[in-house]
């Protein structure tokens, strides 16, 4: 048993070791370029839609004469985003969340920035055309300066119930091009407040090009730097049918050009909490990019004349899953909720998913009263924890009973050894020790436990992935419950909590055992240093919570008395 246990110790260490290192090769952390204020001020003159693959090849745009309209920069402003647009190359340049869902400031006074201006610059901006078969068109698309028509002001600023359209032409040399983009304030044609409609054409002598519209590259906070295993790198997120992608630059640096293997009902590329996902009319093509090893862009399939759906903020549960349903989403396959990733959960995400939004919704409601998302999670663990209490309780009494069994067990272990297979005795001796596994088994003792899983697996979830955990400050030196604890005093209180649950926990392990075990609490807490505040403070607290849970249970539920062999043998002579 020993033996057994000290393997399982050797094997858990090995698992958890291999994770980060196979985490480490399959998500490295890309050189994200630094959004300097030399970037943000990209001249006209630069490509602001350059192509993402090129040929050597090539003939420079600027060698076919585009149009000559003026350049314009376009500025349009809702409660909830800042966005600019570029008539050259007719694209987003700048996309600035500035608030919440329910309207709250989000990293004022600035907002959070979502499109790199370096790599606008470098490889191409959001809405850029990507024309496969005829590159040298693609570079005259994404480089021209296209005519605004009908829209006078440089800036657009969408109250309650208000929309905008603004139409892109581009006119010369038997093509022509043309972008509309119908943007809305939130509630609007119950619009969500992100989401914008999108129609685009390329005719050459007046038929259709074949064509893409290209979302990236790297959408999502260019202010994050440190890439983990709870921070993830702007991915490739796409639904085909009922089944969804993710895959990163590092899978697809070997073919920085591949199509998909499927029709796609919507792409997006996203970061942990920030997403911009575009929706055809119908399944339609894709090809997925990667520039300078480390930037991924997705191309969509271009349905000309025919409206799309953009979707550029927040990986928030309640509002991707309200677009979804207003564009029916659902009836294709997956939905926009599916961005949201579960990591190595996602297999269960079926199960995850409601209990997840169910405790968000919980932790926004108790947020109401606490204004501070810390202290709304250590009331929500509290709670959890109140509410399994009957749970652990019979848990509790399942392995003292189990415990009160083990040396009664152990000697008919010991007296089956001594005894062959085919001996007569061994069916009696077999009988007697599923009797005694029925009236304390230990595994029934680790059901209870097992029902909790998915909750503390929502938890993860919404503690990993929630906007509203996202540079939410607790106290003290804990700013950001979204970053692990500079100081690991977390991680520490984590462990010694941990600790003192397994010491007042019943177990039916031997005391040298148990010394052992002892061991596992110190190896979760050195994997969890670089988790998120926000999950290691749940963690410690629910150990919290479950120690003065347990130190009630000893008391009003003392361990029985050992049914030691002597005893046993003394019970059944009295009954005979």
């Amino acid at each position: 048993m020993e033996k057994r246990l000290i393997l399982f110790l050797v094997l858990s260490s090995a698992i958890f070791m291999g994770w980060s290192f196979i985490y480490g090769k399959l998500y490295p952390q890309p050189t994200k370029p630094a959004q300097t204020q030399e970037a943000a001020k990209v001249a006209p003159a630069a490509a602001v839609g350059a192509s993402p693959a090129a040929p050597e090849n090539v003939q420079p745009a600027e060698s076919l004469s585009p149009t000559q309209a003026d350049y314009r920069q376009i500025v349009v402003q809702t409660d909830h985003w800042r966005a600019t647009l570029s008539n050259q190359g007719a694209v987003i340049t700048e996309w600035i969340m500035t608030g919440f869902t329910d309207g709250k400031p989000i990293d004022p006074p600035n907002g959070v920035g979502l499109i790199s201006a370096k790599l606008n610059a470098e490889i191409g901006s959001p809405l850029r055309f990507h024309i496969p078969a005829d590159t040298t068109l693609e570079q005259l698309l994404n480089s021209s300066r296209y005519e605004v028509r009908d829209l006078p002001e440089s800036e657009i600023k969408l109250g309650p119930g208000q929309k905008r359209t603004i139409n892109f032409t581009f006119v010369g040399q038997g093509i022509e091009a043309t972008k509309s983009i119908v943007f809305r304030s939130v509630g609007t044609d119950d619009g969500s407040g992100f989401d914008f409609d999108f129609q685009a054409s390329v005719r050459r002598n007046g038929a259709p090009v074949e064509a893409f519209i290209v979302i990236g590259p790297n959408f999502g906070d260019q202010n994050v730097r440190d890439i983990n295993a709870y921070k993830h790198a702007p991915q490739l997120t796409y639904a085909m049918g009922t089944d969804v992608e993710r895959e990163n630059a590092e899978g697809l640096r070997e073919t920085p050009v591949a199509p998909v293997e499927a029709p796609v009902t919507w792409a997006a590329v996203d970061d942990n909490y920030f997403a911009m996902a575009a929706i055809p009319p119908r399944p339609v093509p894709a090809i997925r990019l990667v520039n300078n090893q480390n930037f991924v862009s997705m191309a969509i399939s271009l349905v000309q004349g025919e409206n799309y759906h953009i979707y550029a903020g927040p990986k928030d549960l309640e509002t991707l899953s309200a677009v979804s349903d207003h564009l029916k989403l659902k009836e294709r396959g997956k939905g926009l909720e599916d961005i949201v990733s579960y990591g190595w959960l996602n297999f269960i995400s079926f199960l995850i998913k409601p209990i997840a939004q169910f405790m968000l919704l919980s932790m926004r409601e108790i947020n109401k009263f606490t204004q501070n998302f810390g202290w709304s999670i250590v009331i929500l663990t509290v709670i959890l924890n109140m509410f399994f209490f009957p749970l652990r309780w019979k848990s509790s009494v399942s392995m003292k009973r189990a415990a009160a069994m083990q040396p009664k067990m152990k000697d008919l272990q010991d007296r089956m050894k001594k005894l062959e297979k085919n001996d007569p005795r061994m069916l009696e001796l077999q009988k007697e020790q599923i009797a005694l596994m029925k009236e304390g088994n230990p595994l029934m003792g680790c059901l209870p436990l097992l029902l909790q899983m998915p909750f503390f697996m929502a938890v993860f979830a919404i503690l990993t992935v929630s906007i509203e955990v996202r540079n939410a400050p607790f106290f003290g030196w804990l700013q950001d419950l979204s970053t692990p604890d500079p100081y690991w005093v977390l991680p520490i209180m984590m462990c010694v909590t941990m600790i003192a649950q397994q010491a007042l926990t019943p177990t039916t392990v031997d005391p040298v055992q148990k010394k052992v075990g002892y061991i596992m609490p110190l190896i979760f807490t050195w994997f969890l240093k670089g988790a998120p505040a926000g999950l290691v403070l749940y963690w410690m607290v629910s150990n919290l919570v479950g120690v003065a849970q347990q130190f009630v249970i000893n008391r009003l539920n003392p361990a029985p008395v050992a049914a030691t062999p002597e005893v046993s043998k003394a019970k059944t002579k009295s009954g005979k």
